[in-house]
């Protein structure tokens, strides 16, 4: 199973990071574990190639992190929020669909 923890200040998110595989399939063929791949790197995507604002972030066989709790986002909160939810509400559906292979958490920041 994939666990994905957001973490959220003030309804924002601030930080999100996933472990694990969905072990839907076998690896290579797991159509949930690309999903969760695709979607986890879309506002990484955005964030970094549209809006030229550089998070700390890891991608690794099975983990994924992305932190923006200390990054400048020049003014541009709403558009990487935009994108922060967007992702949210795919990887949401995506756990109402397969509810044994994915697992979202939020937390508050402290």
């Amino acid at each position: 199973m994939t666990i994905i923890e957001f973490i959220k200040k003030k309804n924002c998110i601030v930080k999100y990071s996933a472990i694990g595989h969905a072990d839907y399939s076998e690896h290579g063929t797991d159509i949930v574990c690309a999903s969760i791949s695709s979607i986890l790197q879309f506002p990484l995507a955005g964030i970094t190639e549209l809006l030229n604002i550089v998070p700390v972030f890891h991608i690794g066989d099975g983990d994924f992190e992305i932190d923006l709790r200390d990054v400048n986002l020049q003014n541009r909160d709403h558009e990487v929020n935009i994108l922060l939810n967007t992702m949210f509400i795919m990887l949401k559906e995506l756990e109402n669909e397969y509810p044994k292979y994915l697992k979202l958490v939020e937390k508050e920041a402290k």
